[in-house]
């Protein structure tokens, strides 16, 4: 079965479909060890974990080349956020085709103004509020999106993430929401809100409403979030909104704090100490996500 196809199996199941976020092979084979049947991927990973650049800088060149790698490490569904789609609607076409040539199950694009800038959390008073792009010229873009899916293989996800909600308010959220599903988008993804918009992201009944005017639980709802208060909803909060969808994540953060504190002590006390903890898994989950016994076994089969 495609991967493609499997995603779509997942969001038809109830209950909300957990997506973690992943930014390499290492933490993809992870997900995929614990048990998640799908995991998503940004363009910001590539970005700070590949290449140490900034928001506008990665090419799409760049981008497929690091996905084609974790795509031939992993055995699940991966959901790509290609972010403004590396430029305007043709450019957002071809990123969509050499996607899906890869193996991308599902693409996320959003209404920004490129360059890409960064998420824009409408929620911390003391962000920076990025531009966006019209609502006609964010339809023509995922309208090219959907037509390329079209072409290269209709059961791809195309997830539009709607960020006009920092500069415009969430009336503005609803109406591309809508205008969006009309024209093919399977999934929405409405990122942030100002705490003064009428909805907000003050608490749970307000995002509920936001989610049901966009046409939850009909519509399927992508949620994201790592700050303020959604860093502390859960499964059940997300899922209570009328989510479908939830990608936490990522996971830059604690991975980060972790090496610091590692590295940290090898220079103050000059030793090792929980480089290699006892019981570990890295041995015994290198060689299954390397298929290390597959290639052993290709080797003693075919060398001479």
């Amino acid at each position: 079965m495609k991967k493609s196809t499997a995603l779509r199996q997942l969001l038809k199941k109830p209950g909300l479909l957990v997506i973690p976020g992943v930014y390499d092979c290492l933490t993809a084979g992870c997900a995929e060890e614990v048990g998640f049947k799908a995991i998503f991927m940004c363009t910001a990973g590539i970005r700070t974990n590949a290449f140490g650049l900034s928001p506008a800088i990665i090419t799409q060149t760049e981008a497929v080349t690091t996905l084609k790698n974790m795509m031939n490490s992993i055995h699940v569904p991966l959901v790509f956020d290609a972010e403004t789609g590396f430029g305007g609607a043709l450019d957002a076409y071809r990123t969509t085709q050499e996607l899906i040539r890869i193996g991308i199950a599902g693409i996320s694009m959003n209404d920004q103004k490129h360059p890409y800038k960064g998420p824009a959390q409408g929620h911390d008073p003391k962000s920076i509020l990025k531009e966006v792009i019209s609502r006609d010229e964010f339809l023509g873009k995922m309208g090219a999106v959907i037509e390329a899916r079209n072409r290269e293989d209709k059961d791809v996800l195309i997830v539009a993430r709607i960020e006009a909600g920092s500069t415009m308010g969430d009336e503005e959220v609803i109406a591309r929401a809508k205008a969006l599903l009309n024209i093919g988008v399977d999934v929405i993804l409405p990122q942030a809100r100002l705490p003064q918009s009428k909805f907000g992201v003050r608490n749970r009944e307000e995002i509920k409403q936001l989610y049901k005017a966009i046409g939850a639980p009909a519509v399927p709802i992508w949620a994201i979030g790592v700050h303020g208060i959604a860093a502390t909803f859960s499964v059940d909060d997300w899922k209570d909104m009328g989510a479908k969808v939830w990608a936490p994540g990522p996971l830059d953060a604690a991975v980060t704090k972790l090496v610091l504190e590692l590295l940290q002590t090898l220079r103050d006390k000059g030793t090792i100490e929980g480089y290699n903890p006892v019981g570990g898994p890295l041995p015994k989950f290198l060689r299954k996500s390397e298929d290390t016994e597959f290639w052993e076994g290709l080797e003693k089969k075919y060398s001479r």
